[in-house]
């Protein structure tokens, strides 16, 4: 009778490493927002968002951009900006923000919504 050999731990460890390479990449493509957020759902047009600035408005009226805290008067000036605010947002949070990029110049302002 043969005796079984023992098999090396290295099979193991490839497989570990690989997983978590894959939960890494994962967590880094996955699009996070700097709060929570439950955006309101509708129809969708596909825009291409990366070169354009996002603002992402909180359930208690909190201006965020790029992860940090911001006020309505530090927004820089811009032709375009992306909106996103939670469903649960009040719209008297919500129209300052909106006329105040209109005071500085906004041409486009793209409200953004989690498709149906």
């Amino acid at each position: 009778m043969r005796k079984k050999r023992p098999t090396t731990p290295s099979a193991l460890t490839d497989i570990a490493f690989l997983l978590l390479l894959f939960f890494l990449i994962m967590a880094i493509t996955s699009f996070q927002t700097p709060v929570p957020l439950d955006p309101a759902q509708a129809q969708a047009q596909n825009i291409d968002l990366s070169t354009i600035p996002t603002l992402y408005i909180a359930k208690d009226g909190k201006l965020y951009q790029d992860g940090k805290l911001i006020t309505i008067e530090s927004i820089d000036t811009g032709a375009r900006f992306a909106l996103l605010a939670d469903k649960a947002t009040e719209f008297g949070s919500i129209h300052p923000i909106i006329e105040a990029l209109q005071n500085k110049g906004v041409e486009t302002l793209h409200l953004l919504v989690e498709e149906q």
